[in-house]
């Protein structure tokens, strides 16, 4: 078979096979600027959805303020407060865009709690779970402690057990508690979180209403 294609082709006009090559090559040229035309398209689609979010994250406002903060002045470190302040937001609000604007896409919680999804996903879902049970959960940044590229923050949330926690009913019990968390942020962003709650002080007011 390879011989009678070689024989074939020895046969056919010269103008001919050079037709058929440049043919070819016409062909491979159009696929392969189309290729780069898309590929152009989708980088300029992304770099205008990356410049959206930067636009809506530059106008987030913090919807809280800290109460005392203490910063080592450095080039950061108004940077690294205003993360810390736009992820209390988030807890003050259930307002995702302050979570989005406060963590980073690789965010890690190093203290996950058991059950909680890892990432952005988590904290997510943990201020849903929580504002079911209380619906008009406020939080306050009582201090703010910046030095390097870390934030240390206390935080205070309040608010009336109204809703429903598990299986347990809400009878508008108080809830006051209070958290300590740590951030390492970079570029601007929450990259790595860990935290403590009160929770024997969180679960004791929960379950305040059911003691008889």
């Amino acid at each position: 078979m390879d011989r009678v294609n070689t024989l074939y082709a020895q046969r056919l006009p010269a103008w001919l096979s050079l037709s058929l090559w440049f043919s070819g090559f016409i062909g491979i040229a159009i696929v392969g600027f189309s290729l780069v035309s898309l590929s152009m398209d989708a980088l300029a689609a992304q770099g205008a959805t990356t410049q959206d979010s930067a636009k809506v994250r530059a106008a987030l406002v913090p919807k809280v303020a800290a109460m005392e903060t203490i910063s080592d002045e450095s080039p950061q470190a108004q940077a690294i407060a205003r993360a810390a302040l736009l992820y209390a937001s988030f807890w003050h609000t259930g307002d995702a865009s302050f979570a989005h604007g406060a963590l980073a896409t690789g965010f890690i919680d190093r203290t996950l709690p058991a059950g909680r999804a890892q990432g952005i996903t988590g904290p997510l879902e943990a201020s849903k779970t929580f504002r079911a049970a209380v619906p008009d959960l406020s939080v306050s940044v009582e201090h703010l402690l910046v030095v390097g590229d870390r934030a240390v923050v206390r935080l205070r949330f309040y608010g009336r057990f109204t809703g429903v926690f598990g299986e347990q009913k809400g009878q508008g019990q108080k809830i006051d508690f209070r958290a300590v968390d740590m951030y390492r942020v970079r570029d601007g962003f929450i990259t790595d979180n860990w935290h403590l709650e009160d929770y024997q002080t969180l679960f004791s007011q929960l379950a305040a209403g059911t003691q008889s």
